[in-house]
């Protein structure tokens, strides 16, 4: 199961190449560096789950947040392309898409900021705007509604419970009801469609 994740607040042009690269390396590269020791293992056994905690992040791309959302998107991007591949082996493949979640972590209050501060500063004007970041993702959710964390958990429990074979591709855990559910549902519809033109179909079917 792979949920690191590193958040980054700030404006693009401030982040230097090695914030960048820094991000990318813990969200997508280090997703990977746990495949590349686990998946030799589930190999050998022709079975096995791997399960992504994603972001409707990539969908939603809120502004002061591009490092982050652009990791996200890489991080989902490697797992659908690993997807193809293990599934052959009867390794299945779940990303379970969290909305945002303002409370029960660190995530907001914990996020790293621009390395260049001469480029941060160019942008002061929009301050009062990435100073509320945190409350703005707050605002989203009606009424009496909180985002849990918990609720991320329970559905990868109940996902993880599900036969072989019976597993969802994504599942979508939004508090904020953006609608990112219905994107992807379409979103992976035209990509099965596009793998299957290619004569790759096999690639969509766990192979017991």
């Amino acid at each position: 199961m792979h949920n690191a994740g590193h958040l980054y607040i700030g404006y693009v042009e401030a982040f230097t190449d090695d914030d960048v690269g820094h991000l990318l390396d813990v969200n997508p590269v280090g997703a990977h560096r746990v495949n590349r020791a686990a998946l030799p293992h589930m190999r050998s056994r022709r079975s096995g789950t791997l399960l992504y905690v994603g972001s409707t992040i990539q969908v939603t791309t809120p502004p002061f947040l591009g490092p982050y959302v652009a990791s996200k998107a890489a991080f989902d991007a490697l797992a659908v392309v690993t997807s193809y591949e293990v599934s052959q082996f009867g390794i299945e493949t779940s990303i379970v898409m969290p909305g945002a979640i303002t409370q029960g972590t660190n995530h907001f209050p914990g996020a790293g900021h621009a390395g260049d501060r001469q480029v941060a500063a160019q942008y002061a004007e929009l301050d009062p705007l990435v100073e509320r970041t945190h409350d703005a993702h707050e605002q989203l959710f009606a009424p009496g509604t909180t985002a849990d964390p918990q609720s991320v958990a329970d559905e990868i429990e109940r996902v993880l419970a599900l036969p072989v074979g019976g597993k969802p591709f994504r599942s979508v855990v939004d508090a904020a009801q953006a609608g990112v559910d219905h994107v992807m549902a379409f979103s992976d519809l035209t990509r099965e469609a596009f793998v299957r033109r290619l004569g790759f179909a096999e690639t969509l079917e766990l192979k017991s």
